[in-house]
């Protein structure tokens, strides 16, 4: 690794309780599953034996990702730092909500430009632009911390919109351009190149799908 070579490994949280449930997670604090630990224990395990060696965990500060990164921690040996910018998008009026149910009160619109609400209808959540905003800072906040190799545990909307500022595409309208299809303990592997404003994807696992 060369002395300015800042790696960066994405990994969203395991199943949840939401997911059991079948409701909008977001902001809603669901915990960890016996599956969703599970998964994460398969995924330190996975990580001792390629003998990744990281400097730092980063973790939003939500449970289902918070208990990932404890799993993590104690099986690596490494200190966690809690963000609440970490934290998947807020979705106003919907988290916590069957999705049905959210969808009866909270219509989607046919059309949602990057600067409104995600809750159109409520007037509240973030807007896509916010969203795309707080992951920059955050992929700032790395970056800024010099030569490195850390792992972020965090949501697939908030992953995919880090990604999304990374390959440089801006907030769209309705859906982005760009999507991974972010699985259980799904990991994204990255290098970043001060020098050259370079980002390099090294590799994508999309993680354990539920059938």
């Amino acid at each position: 690794m060369s002395n300015h070579e800042i790696k960066v490994t994405f990994v969203r949280h395991g199943r949840s309780e939401g997911d059991d449930l079948k409701i909008h997670e977001g902001r809603y604090d669901a915990e960890l599953t016996e599956v969703g630990h599970q998964q994460a224990q398969v995924r330190a395990t996975s990580f001792l034996d390629e003998q990744r060696d990281y400097d730092l965990i980063l973790s939003s500060s939500l449970k289902r990702a918070s208990k990932v990164a404890s799993i993590f921690a104690e099986a690596l040996r490494l200190d966690v730092e809690y963000r609440d910018n970490l934290r998947e998008m807020d979705n106003g009026s919907i988290a916590g909500l069957p999705f049905d149910i959210a969808e009866q009160q909270f219509p989607t619109p046919d059309f949602i430009n990057p600067y409104q609400p995600k809750i159109v209808s409520a007037d509240d959540g973030e807007s896509r632009t916010e969203l795309f905003s707080r992951a920059a800072l955050e992929v700032q906040n790395i970056v800024r911390r010099g030569a490195g190799n850390y792992l972020v545990i965090s949501h697939g909307g908030f992953i995919n919109a880090t990604m999304s500022v990374i390959c440089g595409i801006a907030p769209s309208a309705n859906q982005q351009p760009l999507f991974f299809a972010l699985g259980d303990l799904a990991l994204i592997d990255t290098v970043y190149y001060p020098q050259k404003h370079l980002w390099v994807i090294k590799r994508f696992d999309p993680g354990f799908f539920n059938k």
